[in-house]
């Protein structure tokens, strides 16, 4: 099915419930009643068609609009790859930590299993977390300010003075895929834990691992095939643009 502007966003979500992210991450308000997403993208000051190319996307997942995205501001991707990140940070990986914690309390674990599980997740949450630093102190900024010069809204020696050395180049060469080690877990915890007296809690904490690693998946796939080339292109304007300064 082909969404477009003029469809009620209430009946986009109860098609399919996975637009919720798409909502949640372009803080969009909930209570839009029987609004159409045009109503709402326009009162909300969001891109009608980054709205309508991620919606798709989330609908029909062989649709991946790379050329559609890159064409557009990069305002919208950097509000949602952030809100993306708090809700890692807040929600997703505190839930997930705290029910590995909970496996401690099963006496029939072997030896320090849950121990073992609980220290490889806390390693992975400090690497989660310094990549993600990484992304809102530097990448975001730096594409931000980019394309603020690139208006004029930012003197070029200035933008030249705060990045000096730093480049796209830089962040794809450090940029690692933080969904591997989240299917490492989930492949120890399948193969390695022997069956719990609570079958229920171990497959939840099972399916949050699967949850997380399909939304860090899409979250690198944005990333990679989206803002990389925007910037990549933005620094190739902005070189055509000052190269003679």
């Amino acid at each position: 099915m082909r969404i477009h502007a003029n469809m009620k966003l209430s009946d986009l979500v109860t098609m399919n419930f996975e637009i919720i992210a798409v909502i949640q991450r372009l803080q969009i308000p909930y209570g839009f009643k029987d609004k159409t997403i045009a109503t709402v993208c326009k009162e909300n000051n969001i891109e009608v068609d980054s709205f309508l190319h991620l919606a798709q996307w989330f609908n029909d997942r062989d649709y991946f609009p790379q050329e559609q995205l890159i064409q557009q501001s990069p305002t919208w991707l950097i509000t949602y790859l952030r809100n993306t990140h708090k809700c890692y940070l807040n929600y997703q990986i505190p839930r997930i930590e705290k029910e590995i914690e909970q496996l401690e309390n099963y006496s029939d674990l072997p030896d320090r299993s849950a121990q073992l599980m609980i220290q490889f997740f806390r390693e992975y949450i400090q690497e989660f977390a310094a990549h993600i630093e990484e992304e809102e102190v530097k990448t975001f900024p730096y594409t931000i300010d980019l394309t603020a010069t690139l208006e004029g809204k930012m003197p070029i020696e200035t933008f030249r003075k705060k990045y000096k050395g730093y480049s796209i180049d830089w962040y794809m060469e450090n940029h690692s895929d933080l969904d591997e080690k989240v299917y490492d877990l989930q492949s120890l915890l399948l193969k390695h834990i022997p069956p719990l007296s609570s079958n229920c809690q171990f497959s939840n904490l099972l399916l949050e691992l699967y949850r997380l690693g399909k939304d860090l998946r899409d979250h690198t796939l944005l990333e990679d095939n989206v803002l990389i080339p925007i910037v990549q292109q933005k620094e190739k304007e902005l070189y055509i643009k000052f190269q003679a300064l």
